[in-house]
């Protein structure tokens, strides 16, 4: 019995000592990558990256001498395909590429207008180190440029453009995250088509990427975002503002928060405003088909509060609020029309009604795809019911306060 135990016991002593990971990898052998950028450069692939410096980003977290190293580095190579240019990158670093920590991946519209996302999305897909969950973004002037943007507030600007990205799903829902994994899939889908945000820098480039620019109180340089890009298969095929973008969350049941802007009255369009914010709402779609034609159904439902009120109304009497609300319905539906008819012109389904239409009637679907431009054929009919729930902490206008004032 005792040999027993002691044998177990030498065997647990061998597995303790023998014990790691077979795959491990020092941190001084690895170049992290947080952002990566792809351009086209005299017919050849140029993909850049931001290189997490470690010791820059110990040393201003443990309170050594902010701004005297970039916490980031950017280094760019090319090849014929993209393999070949990542190949090519360790003729410039001593460092592995880890891509593990890659928040997003940018491309220039020119790459996504001309030679299309298939081959990078290939690529990017294949590697088990490769981040699924990373964001696809697009940008009308130079992709790398924005690698270069360093952003006060973020040691890591890859982070940063990450952290955009969420606050502006969450708090506008006019912008999606679009995850790798997700735009891959959409590319690939017949019922439905891709799109991604647009990522651009206002203001001067050039000094926002010196260091410098970390000591300052006011930015010389921003990134936001910007337009939606619309792909139609693999390639981009044209861009949608942020007001059909709105409309798109609307009709794909994407609105968690919204504020809708308005005049108080049809005259004054300009002058004086109620803002309203969506605080839960509800998309559903129903497909039909009347007289041969396919009509998608959309019943929209919001329920929220008003934020501010510029206009002179009693926002205690009910008739008021029941007018508020049908005025918010008829801004919101006409807005959903207006886009509907601009994604019918571009010939793409970013609200997903091809993907309701299979669902609920596949041969009509199949009638659909047989057209050239089976968007076209389809028709739009909105409902929309808007609940004013409260109005705040108050009832009436402040600028009604004044109104009656003396001096």
């Amino acid at each position: 019995m005792l040999r027993r135990l002691g044998l177990m016991f030498l065997l647990l002593s061998v597995a303790l000592l023998t014990g790691g990971c077979w795959d491990s990898q020092e941190l001084n052998t690895l170049s992290i990558i947080s952002a990566t950028s792809i351009d086209r450069n005299k017919g050849k692939w140029e993909i850049s990256f931001q290189v997490v410096i470690p010791q820059s980003i110990a040393t201003q977290t443990g309170g050594g001498s902010a701004g005297s190293q970039s916490p980031t580095t950017i280094f760019s190579t090319k090849g014929r395909s993209i393999a070949e240019a990542m190949q090519n990158a360790s003729l410039e670093t001593s460092r592995k590429l880890f891509f593990a920590h890659n928040s997003v991946l940018i491309l220039s519209e020119d790459v996504a207008r001309k030679e299309g996302v298939g081959e990078i999305l290939d690529f990017f897909l294949r590697p088990f180190e490769s981040r699924e969950t990373m964001s696809v973004l697009l940008t009308k002037g130079k992709a790398s440029n924005l690698l270069e943007v360093l952003i006060p507030s973020e040691k890591i600007s890859g982070n940063a453009i990450q952290r955009i990205i969420d606050q502006s799903q969450k708090n506008l829902s006019m912008v999606q995250n679009m995850r790798l994994i997700d735009f891959a899939r959409m590319i690939a889908s017949p019922d439905e088509s891709a799109m991604a945000p647009e990522l651009e820098v206002s203001g001067d480039l050039t000094k926002q990427s010196s260091l410098d620019a970390l000591k300052k109180t006011r930015n010389e340089a921003v990134i936001k975002l910007g337009k939606l890009g619309v792909f139609r298969k693999d390639k981009l095929v044209g861009w949608i503002d942020q007001k059909d973008s709105s409309s798109v969350a609307w009709l794909s049941d994407r609105v968690s928060s919204m504020m809708v802007v308005f005049p108080c009255s049809a005259k004054d369009q300009k002058e004086q405003l109620l803002s309203y914010r969506v605080m839960k709402s509800s998309t559903k779609l129903e497909p039909k088909v009347i007289h041969g034609k396919s009509i998608i159904f959309a019943k929209i439902q919001a329920t929220g509060a008003i934020d501010e009120a510029g206009c002179d109304l009693d926002l205690k009497k009910p008739s008021v609020i029941r007018e508020i609300e049908r005025t918010i319905s008829k801004q919101v539906g006409d807005d959903v029309m207006t886009t509907w008819s601009h994604l019918q012109e571009m010939n793409v389904d970013l609200a997903g009604f091809m993907n309701a239409i299979h669902r609920k009637d596949p041969s009509t679907w199949r009638n659909l795809m047989k057209s050239k431009r089976p968007v076209e054929d389809i028709s739009l009919r909105v409902q929309v019911k808007i609940n004013i729930e409260h109005t705040n902490m108050i009832t009436k206008p402040y600028s009604s306060l004044l109104k009656d004032q003396k001096f």
